[in-house]
């Protein structure tokens, strides 16, 4: 239910809620921990600099660090910025109109869906995931066979 992008926000900002407070870390770094595509997570990193829930620092002790407490981040302050499931345009089969005016045979479940979908990620705080939210090993694209 949640973009790519999402997800991996999640999990960066869960690794950086369990560092020592003020404690930066390089977008390489997270990326390589978390088994992630370094380009890619630079880019959400930097969206997420601009919701002020992450900073950004250069130089060598630099890197990411949140600007927030876990505890007061949900996870929807997290994925609002790469969702646009959020802003009620979506259809989830796909019609160019649905609204509740004209709706489609799926739209007054699909809202009651999204909406309750919604409220988890508002009262889930960053913290209440964090740990659980980085352990591995994660799905990336590489399915794992029984050899492995």
């Amino acid at each position: 239910m949640l973009s790519r992008s999402s997800e991996y926000a999640i999990r960066a900002l869960a690794l950086l809620s369990l560092q020592a407070e003020g404690n930066c870390l390089h977008c390489k770094d997270i990326a390589t921990e978390l088994g992630l595509p370094p380009d890619f997570l630079t880019k959400i990193l930097r969206r997420l600099t601009a919701t002020e829930l992450v900073s950004s620092q250069r130089g060598r002790s630099g890197g990411f660090r949140l600007e927030r407490t876990p505890d007061s981040i949900s996870l929807l302050d997290i994925v609002t910025p790469f969702e646009s499931t959020f802003t009620g345009i979506e259809c989830l089969i796909g019609q160019a109109y649905c609204s509740d005016r004209e709706a489609c045979p799926l739209h007054r479940d699909w809202v009651a869906i999204r909406q309750r979908f919604y409220d988890l990620l508002e009262r889930t705080a960053l913290a209440d995931i964090a740990e659980r939210a980085i352990r591995g090993p994660f799905l990336t694209g590489h399915e794992m066979t029984a050899a492995e």
